[in-house]
This record gives C-alpha cells, sequence and structure tokens, in this order.
C-alpha cells in the first residue's frame, strides 16, 4: 500500500507542476529570472513600449510622467537585463528608439495566448506517438478516478 501512496504523491506531483507550468511562463533570457524583481515603474515601462511601440526616452518619460532622467534610468537598468534594446531611429539618426527584445515579445505572446496556446505549441512539437502518449496516459488517469 505504501507503494500507492508513493504513486498518488508522484502523481499529485507531475499534476502540480503541470498546472504551473501551463499557467506560467518560462520564456529566456535566463528564463523566469530575467522578470524576477521587476518595479512597478520598470513593468510599465515595458508595457508601455510593447501597448504603444517603440519610443524615445523623451516619448516615454511623457507616457509615463516621469523625468527623463529617471525615465533614462529604467531604460539602462531594462537594457542591461536584456529586455530593451536602444537603436537609431531610422527616420532621424538624431534620435535613439527604445524597443522591447524577442524574448519580451515572445512573454507577451505567451501570456496572450494564454495556457492553450502554450499547450498547443508543445503538442505540435511532439511526434505523433508523443501525442498519442500523452492522451492516453490522462484518459487512463481520468478512466481510473471515475470509477
Amino acid at each position: 500500500m505504501a507503494e500507492v501512496f508513493e504513486d498518488a504523491e508522484s502523481v499529485m506531483a507531475h499534476l502540480r507542476a503541470l498546472r504551473q507550468e501551463l499557467l506560467t511562463t518560462a520564456v529566456d533570457p535566463s528564463g523566469d529570472q530575467a522578470r524576477k524583481g521587476l518595479t512597478a515603474p520598470q513593468v510599465e515601462l515595458i508595457r508601455s513600449l510593447v501597448v504603444e511601440g517603440s519610443a524615445t526616452v523623451t516619448e516615454l518619460a511623457r507616457r509615463l510622467s516621469l523625468s527623463h532622467s529617471t525615465t533614462s534610468g529604467i531604460v539602462d537598468r531594462l537594457q542591461a537585463r536584456g529586455l530593451l534594446t536602444r537603436e537609431p531611429d531610422p527616420h532621424d539618426r538624431r534620435y535613439t528608439r527604445i524597443e522591447v527584445t524577442e524574448p519580451v515579445r515572445g512573454y507577451t505572446r505567451e501570456i496572450s495566448e494564454g495556457p492553450y496556446g502554450r499547450l498547443a505549441r508543445a503538442l505540435d512539437a511532439a511526434s505523433p506517438a508523443e501525442r498519442k502518449a500523452v492522451l492516453d496516459g490522462l484518459e487512463t488517469l481520468r478512466a481510473l478516478l471515475s470509477r
């Protein structure tokens, strides 16, 4: 009987882990570590860039109602973490535009798609045999629980 309880604990651990993995994201750079510890102004600046598009530091400062120096400091810290880039404005090289990096865009896509999008991508990368094994295992577990 002890072996059955160990198996049950293992199944529950897998279910908790799957739930966590489907409801959260693991986008690099450096996994979730890259997003840990972001301040509210940093999150708001990233949100502004994702929603409203690239901007100069001056434009960001106006959007966020922050001083130019505060905004520049936030951009510097986020750029050092690999979350933003500074690129010359293609229309006027006197200006530098701030943009989110691809990992941030991927993270926001993943959030907007939700767990179904993440699961669909994982299943798309699986072989037909792997997909069948997942479905068969889940169906078997549900049948056992309904007895």
